[in-house]
């Protein structure tokens, strides 16, 4: 890994005004918050990449805000610490894309190169990734992204081409969804440049929720055996326009698949405080063809007597964020269950879940199934579906 680091630094020099030698100490800036608009630098010490701030002896000198929910920090620290040592420059763009490249301080002079291999090579990216210093409560997500979106990446796409489509097609805040699905190795670099435990851990939540959600709907359409009706799976959260339009073989019927629906406008509330509430499932299924139906406008279709076929919430059974807990959930699925009344109502769920609030659900008629990564549990899940499209046939 390090070796071909050190292949990048053969270019002509090239230096960085981030960082800078004074006397005997070097003086660093970051541009923080999130990644769009910043800038991070990381040192490479003792097999990991430690973010500068992190470092023994390093001092911040200077703090101010630096536009929205960004700041600039600037640091101090003795070049002995950093001289001759592997250091990463992470800038992002306004708009998020990454521009990683390899800096080194030898002879009082900063030289930084463009890293090919890290913007091409997602095997030696997600190396690198892997690499980064663990600050805290990330550990546990990290695995299970390391251990599954690789993997379920493939699987996805797979099946998109199998069904006939091209490609899927990201739009609006979809877009950074797309760096999971074709470069996680990519996006997990982008999730641990954070220097923040609290930063990684939601970000790591979000991007294996949503590779877990469209493994789910792969896994609904292969147990149709479904056609993709459309040129692309299309994915634009709560817009409302269908992921896909498939048609099983099993059937012969239609059926349209929406990902992260708007079922309310989320605006409606501040208007009546007594409207339903903006809740956004995570997959609904129709029988028929629906196309065109306007964000936050789901409901027309429940009160023009169409009844979704299937409803599925998925989650991860990591107990990190709010939508995670068994309270949470509870009260998630009784909305649904009221504002959606579908004929078949899932719960899918990574790892196990709490044994009493599995009770609960099933009580609800909730069909549960945790573990999903399971091959038993996947050709259960697959057995439920056909059910639930050829009852109705």
């Amino acid at each position: 890994m390090q070796s071909k680091l050190y292949e990048c630094l053969k270019c002509r020099n090239s230096s960085l005004s981030l960082i800078r030698i004074v006397n005997s100490e070097v003086e660093i800036d970051q541009f923080i918050g999130g990644t769009r608009g910043t800038d991070y630098i990381y040192v490479y010490d003792r097999g990991f990449f430690i973010n500068v701030k992190y470092l023994n002896g390093c001092r911040v000198v200077a703090r101010e805000e630096w536009g929205r929910k960004r700041y600039k920090e600037t640091y101090r620290i003795s070049r002995d610490t950093l001289e001759g040592k592997l250091l990463l420059h992470i800038s992002y763009s306004n708009k998020g894309y990454v521009l990683p490249r390899v800096c080194i301080i030898e002879n009082n002079v900063v030289k930084c190169c463009d890293c090919p291999p890290l913007k091409r090579d997602d095997e030696f990216i997600m190396q690198i990734a892997s690499s980064f210093k663990h600050l805290g409560k990330e550990v546990e997500p990290l695995k299970l992204y390391l251990d599954l979106v690789p993997k379920l990446s493939r699987e996805i796409l797979d099946t998109v081409e199998r069904s006939g489509a091209r490609g899927i097609s990201f739009a609006g805040k979809a877009e950074r969804f797309k760096e999971t699905m074709y470069s996680p190795g990519l996006s997990l670099f982008t999730i641990m440049s954070l220097i923040t435990e609290r930063g990684r851990v939601k970000s790591l939540l979000v991007k294996i929720s949503h590779i877990a959600e469209l493994a789910i709907i792969a896994r609904i359409v292969k147990a149709m055996d479904g056609v993709s009706l459309t040129d692309n799976w299309w994915i634009e959260f709560v817009w409302n326009k269908p992921l896909t339009i498939v048609k099983s073989k099993i059937t012969g019927k239609e059926y349209t698949i929406f990902y992260q629906p708007s079922i309310f406008p989320p605006i409606i509330r501040m208007i009546e405080p007594s409207a339903p509430a903006h809740m956004i499932p995570d997959v609904v299924v129709f029988e028929g063809r629906f196309e065109n139906i306007e964000p936050g406008r789901l409901h027309k279709l429940l009160e023009s007597g169409n009844r979704p076929l299937l409803a599925v919430e998925v989650k991860t059974g990591l107990k990190f964020v709010k939508w995670e807990q068994s309270d949470y959930i509870i009260n998630q699925v009784k909305t649904y269950r009221e504002l959606l009344n579908p004929k078949n109502f899932v719960l899918v769920s990574l790892r196990g879940i709490d044994p009493l609030l599995k009770v609960y659900l099933k009580s609800l008629e909730i069909a549960v199934f945790e573990n999903i990564t399971n091959e038993n549990v996947q050709k259960e899940f697959e057995n439920y579906v056909l059910k639930a499209i050829t009852v109705t046939s």
